[in-house]
């Protein structure tokens, strides 16, 4: 990163703002996703009710023009998920929806908030979402947020795991997120699927984790407040000049990166970091599916029910994705082999060619 952008994250500074509310967890979701919300919101709620003062789902509802993100039966999709959450709201009063909105005057503000900007893409360069999470976390309202995405499944049924982030993020500034436990918990405490990235464990005020330095969009806890005080503002890094390229190709804005990405290029910069624990009583702990199949819409019931009941097989431990010791994901490994995702792209350009 250069040094202007370095200079540009620190010397940004603004006064935290007031904060309606203490926790929220906020959930984003895209009509596409109905067909595992439909089992997974109530779990979810479950999950985190007990722990936050809201819960916002939020429905980004703006269309990618190719790849992954674009999909079909879209309004459909979007008018059952409407019904769905306004179903589960009845029963739920901490609970609202907000689809994003795209006007100039909401784009200008969740821009303002996060990036010190009058306008930022709504897209990655990829197609995935980018202006709804930030859109999400400004609509929650609060000093605290746990962001995660619609497909996350948690298991180990800590009631106070919240609070004990909220306890080791008091005790350590450095720490902007927190996360619960990516997999549930080995005897010997291993964390598989980081590659070279292994985590470094640390103790804070008793709490046992692991300290990363870098952000997955599939779930986090985040200190606005720390945040404006400490950072300011994020800095809007555009990918490198074969992403813009294949943006393009793919109809997408070709000037951001991932918010991930660029959120773990702050905390790098700021020396800060992310701390994942398992917590008191059961702890909590994060499991993700990494595919889609008509198996899996069948299975999830029995899944979220094993989840739950932390009746989980030994090779599934410590392991953040779904495995195969869960579902057989066979089929779907080969269908996203590389060169079928390139094929798959050069039909959905050439279709929106003709």
């Amino acid at each position: 990163m250069s040094e202007a952008v370095l200079a540009a994250i620190r010397n940004a500074r603004n006064g935290p703002p007031k904060y309606p509310h203490r926790v929220a967890a906020q959930i984003s979701m895209y009509p596409m996703d109905f067909r595992h919300v439909e089992h997974l919101l109530a779990h979810q709620i479950r999950v985190w009710g007990p722990m936050v003062d809201r819960i916002v789902v939020t429905v980004d509802t703006h269309r990618s023009k190719a790849g992954r993100y674009r999909g079909t039966h879209f309004d459909d999709y979007l008018n059952r998920l409407r019904e769905l959450v306004a179903d589960i709201a009845t029963h739920c009063p901490t609970l609202d929806m907000h689809e994003v909105d795209y006007s100039n005057k909401a784009r200008r503000e969740v821009a303002q908030a996060f990036f010190g900007e009058d306008d930022i893409p709504v897209k990655a360069w990829d197609g995935g979402p980018f202006y709804a999470y930030f859109y999400g976390m400004y609509h929650a309202r609060s000093r605290y947020i746990v962001h995660f995405d619609s497909d996350m499944l948690f298991g180990g049924g800590s009631t106070r795991w919240v609070e004990e982030a909220i306890g080791v993020m008091d005790a350590d500034p450095s720490l902007l997120f927190t996360s619960p436990l990516p997999g549930p918990p080995r005897a010997d405490g291993v964390l598989l699927g980081h590659g070279s990235d292994v985590p470094k464990q640390v103790e804070i005020e008793g709490v046992h984790g692991y300290r990363f330095r870098h952000v997955s969009t599939r779930i986090f806890m985040f200190d606005m407040q720390r945040m404006h005080e400490s950072i300011g503002h994020l800095p809007l890094l555009a990918p490198a000049l074969p992403s813009r390229m294949k943006a393009v190709l793919l109809g997408n804005p070709p000037r951001a990166r991932e918010a991930e990405v660029i959120m773990g290029e702050t905390l790098q910069a700021n020396g800060m970091s992310r701390l994942d624990f398992l917590g008191s009583e059961g702890g909590l702990w994060s499991l993700h599916p990494p595919y889609r199949n008509a198996a899996f819409y069948e299975q999830l019931p029995s899944l979220i029910d094993s989840v739950e009941r932390g009746q989980i097989p030994d090779a599934q431990r410590g392991d953040y994705d779904m495995n195969d010791s869960m579902i057989d994901w066979s089929a779907q490994r080969a269908a996203n082999r590389r060169h079928h995702r390139y094929l798959r792209l050069l039909r959905d350009r050439l279709g929106l060619a003709r």
